[in-house]
């Protein structure tokens, strides 16, 4: 039985045609790629080099530029603000005491705590720690509260413990504790350089401390146990680092580096055991709070010259104010003052809402949980600024009602 054989030539034909086919699809597949290339890098490299832009920003983790606020659009509702109006004080003494100083007030829940002055001798010199009930409108004087120093500053309240800082004018003092059950204050720590910023959340408190030209140190401390512990040492920072903020879930701070920019750097404990984690922000973050659930920080050192960004949930941080002069997170909200005014802008919902009115200027004072207080200061008059505090709307009732009067202007 004979083979039948092709010609040689027949397959030579057949591989040369193969071969040509696979060519034109390479060649199809290297200029798509090389269109998808173009569309994707030589087109926004070449915009890059016309605006005059460093083009490796551009493959920089994401920040979004704008909030798509819907500005005016919620109502006061419940927001309503209200008045710490104080004019003087009778001690248990009989003693009747000016209250006209209401320094730095903080929110807890139904309780606003702040300095003042009942000395009527010398110079200004906060030497008294009150308690105003804004559900009672009951106020208390602090009992057993000793001013080793020149002034009692930065009162903060949570729970059964209060905090404030007793120091000189010129720098140096201590971080003093207080219970408010016992009645009686407590020392936390001296310090001889700038007065630590201290936050609060339940019995925990961090700050972050000089403790020498370049040597920093970041602690928290257990209010009901009276514990302290250095969470990290910082040996050779001339440029310091921000305030430490805490919250019930983490502990955040930005590091400032040599050349000035900021990294965010955070403290997970949620889950019982503490454990760093990344949220890669850029490095232009600086002075963030958290609430547990969302951050905020400005892109610039000296905040008003920046952008006011928030994260929720770790996502992407979006621009939400600039040129803002200072702020303060709540549970589910940023307040802040910008222009005389102070706004809320609601974390959980795009939505703004401006606390004050056209004809009056304010300055915010501090906001916590879902509490705000701020300072009128219409009428310049530092002394006798009034206190106003607002308790904010949870994202189940943001609906329509009524505007207040002081929301109208």
């Amino acid at each position: 039985m004979s083979t039948i054989r092709r010609p040689m030539g027949v397959d030579r034909v057949r591989r040369s045609n193969v071969w040509s086919m696979w060519r034109y699809i390479i060649l199809i597949a290297a200029a798509a790629a090389g269109v998808l290339l173009m569309i994707f890098f030589g087109f926004p490299l070449i915009e890059d080099l016309i605006k005059g832009v460093d083009p490796s920003l551009r493959y920089q983790p994401k920040v979004e530029a704008d909030f798509k606020l819907e500005e005016n659009t919620l109502q006061t509702g419940n927001a309503i603000p209200d008045e710490l109006f104080i004019n003087d004080f009778t001690d248990s003494d009989g003693q009747v005491y000016k209250v006209r100083i209401k320094n730095e007030p903080f929110i807890d829940g139904d309780n606003i705590i702040f300095t003042t002055q009942f000395s009527q001798q010398g110079t200004l010199a906060l030497d008294t720690v009150m308690i105003y009930n804004t559900q009672t409108h009951e106020l208390k004087k602090l009992p057993n509260v000793e001013k080793k120093y020149d002034r009692l500053l930065s009162p903060m309240l949570s729970g059964d413990y209060a905090v404030w800082v007793d120091c000189y004018n010129n720098g140096g003092g201590r971080i003093v504790g207080y219970d408010l059950k016992a009645e009686q204050q407590f020392l936390i720590k001296e310090f001889v350089y700038a007065q630590p910023q201290i936050s609060i959340a339940g019995n925990m408190i961090a700050f972050m401390q000089w403790a020498g030209e370049t040597t920093q140190r970041l602690y928290v401390y257990d209010l009901a146990t009276r514990e302290a512990a250095t969470v990290k040492l910082y040996e050779d920072t001339a440029q310091g680092n921000s305030a430490a903020s805490i919250s019930e879930n983490d502990l955040v701070w930005a590091e400032y580096g040599a050349d000035g920019k900021g990294i965010l750097k955070r403290i997970d404990f949620s889950g019982g055991a503490a454990k760093f984690d990344s949220y890669n922000f850029g490095d232009a973050v600086y002075e963030p709070k958290t609430n547990g659930r969302d951050i905020v920080f400005a892109t610039a050192k000296d905040i008003i010259s920046g952008s006011l960004m928030l994260s929720t949930n770790g996502s992407a941080p979006v621009k939400i104010a600039e040129n803002v002069v200072n702020y303060a997170l709540g549970d589910n909200f940023v307040a802040y003052t910008k222009d005389m005014k102070v706004t809320v802008c609601y974390t959980d919902a795009q939505m703004t809402q401006t606390m004050t009115g056209d004809t009056t200027k304010n300055l915010l004072a501090s906001a916590n949980k879902n509490g705000i207080c701020y300072y009128d200061t219409t009428d310049t008059k530092i002394a006798d600024e009034a206190v106003i505090y607002a308790y904010m709307e949870s994202a189940d009732d943001k609906s329509a009602a009524p505007q207040s009067e002081e929301a109208n202007g």
